[in-house]
């Protein structure tokens, strides 16, 4: 049996459609799946990974029952592979763009409706020839088009940079805080000050995908809760936001998020238990020059959270960080 080694210089030339089926296998982990996404029969598939191997001389995939796994030589080799596949994509879109220059920024819902809007008033006069395009989105699907290499630039949560460690860098910007929110009208908007155990007896709005819903199952499951399931659960935050205003149902978020009208609509209910700070700032793919626009919008977004009158500084709070 064949044991994992430093490779060899290889004989042949690794190119472009090598990464592209090695990407799918890593994705995936399994390369039947990875081979019907790919419209190919499974046993081919087997083959170029095995002639891949070869052709550098180590073994790529840790095999186990359930699919594979890129061992620590597959690693390195899906990093440069992920980082071929972001500039191809970059690539195209400029092509496909006519030449025109533009910059696709990613954002959340603080951000959209919060300094990015501010900023980029400022910068659209500073670059009148390029194209800025605001993707919204959930964080996670966001890092993972910055990933891909469909976005430039993302601003939200910096931790998820982590799932994506050997492509993405984070720089945080902000933080925001982590609060429990109900309309001025709710039972509980009286003052008084609730614990977790306290929590479990609301009826809860809540965003899907998002960070907030995995914090608000750690928060109970810390304390030996079984988290409550929401009783309404929407694929938007700016919805849940909406509902939460207009009904009984309580909504775990960050008092950022109240702008506008919002800010007169929903209070915060009092729970030192769960009152944290989480990173929110700008996430990059490493090792990229960004483009002078991503700079420029970073550097305009930090003078203006900068400014201790803007909404974005968060109230003390008594616990930890997120």
């Amino acid at each position: 049996m064949r044991t994992s080694r430093r490779p060899s210089t290889p004989t042949n030339t690794v190119n472009l459609n090598h990464f592209r089926l090695f990407l799918k296998v890593a994705e995936r982990g399994n390369i039947s799946a990875a081979a019907n996404e790919l419209g190919m029969n499974q046993p081919a598939l087997s083959r170029f990974i095995s002639r891949l191997e070869e052709e550098l001389d180590t073994p790529l995939f840790d095999r186990h029952p359930r699919g594979v796994a890129p061992n620590a030589f597959g690693r390195i080799l899906l990093h440069y592979a992920q980082s071929i596949e972001a500039e191809l994509r970059g690539a195209r879109r400029h092509i496909e763009s006519a030449g025109q220059d533009e910059v696709l920024v990613g954002a959340g819902y603080v951000w959209l409706h919060g300094p990015l809007a501010r900023a980029l008033v400022s910068l659209q006069a500073r670059f009148p020839d390029i194209r800025i395009s605001v993707v919204a989105g959930v964080p996670y699907r966001l890092h993972a088009q910055l990933a891909r290499g469909d976005l430039d630039m993302v601003l939200g949560p910096t931790t998820l940079a982590e799932v994506y460690s050997e492509t993405l860098d984070a720089q945080p910007l902000m933080q925001l805080d982590l609060a429990v929110l109900v309309r001025p009208g709710h039972p509980w908007a009286d003052g008084r000050v609730c614990t977790v155990p306290d929590l479990a007896e609301l009826r809860w709005v809540l965003p899907e995908a998002t960070l907030i819903r995995r914090y608000f199952d750690q928060v109970f499951e810390a304390h030996g809760i079984v988290p409550p399931h929401p009783h309404v659960s929407v694929d938007d935050f700016s919805c849940a936001l909406e509902i939460a205003a207009q009904s009984d149902l309580a909504i775990m978020a960050s008092t950022a998020a109240l702008q506008g009208r919002l800010a007169h609509q929903l209070v915060r209910v009092p729970c030192p238990e769960i009152e944290m700070f989480r990173t929110s700032g700008v996430t990059l793919r490493r090792g990229e020059q960004p483009h002078p626009v991503c700079v420029a919008l970073m550097a305009e977004c930090r003078r203006l959270i900068a400014d201790p009158d803007t909404p974005w500084q968060p109230p003390e709070a008594g616990a930890g960080h997120l």
